[in-house]
């Protein structure tokens, strides 16, 4: 079984009611930001379906035939979808493959189960043949998607689905948890991990155990350098392209974001980067809504582009976004403009 976090409780007390009654939805929707342990609860909810002698709670025992079969991945009833290796997109021919799979009676348990994930990643064709199996869904089914990325699914597929949404993080039940597990050498606030971290718990600790904020620490103070005419922009591109280029894209599109928000006289209280909103803040009057917008909007296409690897490169992608941070902050640029 997948750890079960506590804030999958109340999603998870939602569905064992169906479950009791015997209604079940056909197709599933797990919605929310990375970090969130949504593969883990569509994983713990295929268990329970699976489970020969589930326990109080509605929870899978672990130990039976389908159970074990489940934890294995061979489960002959269970199906999952991904991108397959080399492949950034869910092809039309898996939900092929998959119709095939629903046609079939189940073998051992009472359901058959899919998870698919990222489903946002379905091609427009695997969707629209999707959208077929959802309309009409086979008997004693249960399909379950799996999205960081809500609004980039066909609005047709979001419908036919029983939406459970994972929002962003804060609360006491989340820091709680995390500081249970952060090591009392590293003296860091859960909180401000969660901020920095897009609110998921999950992301959160790796950015702890992977000492993300130091790396995070350096970068912001090369932009703010590289803005300033201090620091050379080819010599920062050689210097990240050392690292993971997706945390840093996610960063500079939070502190384009912020930026936005102080633009518009939102409180300093209410940024993600709030550690540094005084360097922010002097920026910000050099940049336009415009310029801004771009920014973000740049930062995180650049992200998704990164997260799909294929024939991409990394050099360029970085010293594209770099230019356009330069295009709205370097005094010298504004100097002649």
């Amino acid at each position: 079984m997948s750890e079960f976090y506590p804030w999958h409780q109340p999603h998870w007390n939602r569905l064992m009611a169906s479950q009791i009654v015997k209604r079940m939805p056909h197709a599933i929707l797990l919605a929310g930001p990375v970090g969130m342990g949504k593969r883990a609860f569509a994983s713990n909810l295929i268990q329970a379906l699976s489970c020969e002698y589930p326990q109080k709670g509605g929870y899978g025992c672990g130990s039976c035939s389908g159970c074990r079969l489940q934890c294995a991945g061979s489960h002959p009833d269970n199906m999952t979808l991904s991108p397959k290796e080399g492949k950034q997109t869910i092809s039309v021919n898996q939900i092929r493959q998959l119709q095939s799979h629903l046609a079939l009676k189940a073998r051992q348990s009472l359901f058959k189960t899919v998870a698919i994930f990222p489903a946002e990643e379905m091609t427009l064709n695997a969707a629209n043949s999707l959208l077929k199996i959802l309309e009409e869904p086979p008997s004693k089914t249960v399909l379950v998607l799996i999205t960081s990325a809500f609004l980039q699914l066909p609005i047709t597929i979001r419908s036919r689905c029983q939406q459970f949404f994972f929002a962003p993080l804060k609360s006491q039940e989340a820091q709680v948890w995390l500081q249970q597990r952060l090591s009392s050498s590293m003296d860091l606030d859960p909180m401000t991990l969660l901020m920095l971290s897009g609110g998921g718990p999950l992301r959160a600790l790796e950015y702890a155990e992977q000492d993300f904020l130091s790396y995070r620490k350096d970068f912001l103070n090369n932009l703010f350098s590289l803005a300033q005419g201090e620091l050379d922009l080819f010599e920062m591109v050689k210097n990240c392209l050392k690292n993971d280029l997706g945390e840093p894209l996610y960063w500079m599109s939070t502190l384009a974001g912020d930026m936005l928000r102080l633009r518009s006289g939102v409180s300093k209280r209410f940024l993600v980067n709030r550690d540094v909103a005084d360097s922010l803040q002097l920026l910000v009057r050099r940049a336009t809504f415009e310029m801004l917008f771009t920014l973000q909007k740049k930062a995180t296409c650049n992200r998704e582009m990164w997260k799909g690897q294929i024939n991409i490169n990394s050099q360029l992608l970085l010293e594209g976004i770099l230019i356009q941070w330069l295009m709205c902050f370097s005094e010298s640029h504004h100097e002649h403009t």
